[in-house]
């Protein structure tokens, strides 16, 4: 990693420390627990010199942004980038790129790849991004292989150019053997479930972070 310590990113609406750049983390849920709300989470907490690339393949661009602006904060076209393979039709524009399908994986890495490269290389050396969801790519997919080479490639490239990689699956929706398998891509994870009072997360396989489940303040 490059970055200095001081560049971690940082989380102050969550109950998570800061993370290392360079770090891929998959949160593991239930969208009615809060998963997607959580990924968002993540990725809404950044500073404005921070850049953001959300891949979404369960709601379209526009939907995508108006959940993200739900978390309170406003989406900024001049750092925020969506791709939207839903298959939902959203109007390609600057902000929001299109790809056909959740099954062209390689449709999306390119996506990635030019998006990614277009964030940092705006005097901003963090980004981060999120992907919701693996489950949604694993339907579409003949093989989960596939999905976890697709999900190699991009974890290994924010994992080199010190990104935080955010990415949500729902296990009881998924095979277990495709889920061991893709888990292999991440560095961490953090699951999620509905508590007494709300959303609470567990975070697994990250330093420095708090031990046991922990609630996740409303906003």
């Amino acid at each position: 990693m490059t970055q200095q310590v001081a560049n971690r990113y940082e989380f102050e609406r969550l109950p998570l420390s800061p993370i290392d750049p360079g770090t891929n983390v998959l949160v593991a849920g239930p969208s009615l627990s809060g998963a997607r709300r959580l990924l968002l989470e993540m990725l809404a907490d950044g500073g404005d010199d921070e850049g953001v690339l959300l891949v979404s393949a369960d709601l379209s661009g526009h939907e995508a942004v108006r959940a993200y602006e739900e978390t309170g904060s406003a989406f900024d076209t001049g750092r925020m980038c969506v791709i939207d393979c839903s298959q939902q039709g959203s109007e390609t524009d600057g902000t929001i790129r299109q790809v056909g399908s959740p099954s062209d994986l390689t449709g999306i890495g390119i996506e990635f790849s030019s998006l990614y490269e277009s964030l940092s290389g705006r005097n901003r050396p963090l980004v981060r991004v999120g992907l919701y969801s693996v489950s949604t790519l694993l339907v579409y997919a003949d093989d989960f292989r596939a999905v976890y080479r697709f999900l190699h490639t991009i974890t290994s490239r924010i994992r080199t150019a010190d990104g935080l990689g955010v990415a949500a699956i729902d296990p009881e929706a998924t095979d277990d053997e495709a889920l061991g398998t893709v888990t292999q891509a991440f560095d961490a994870r953090i699951d999620v479930r509905n508590g007494d009072d709300g959303p609470e997360i567990k975070v697994r396989g990250l330093p420095d972070q708090p031990d046991g489940w922990l609630p996740v303040p409303e906003r």
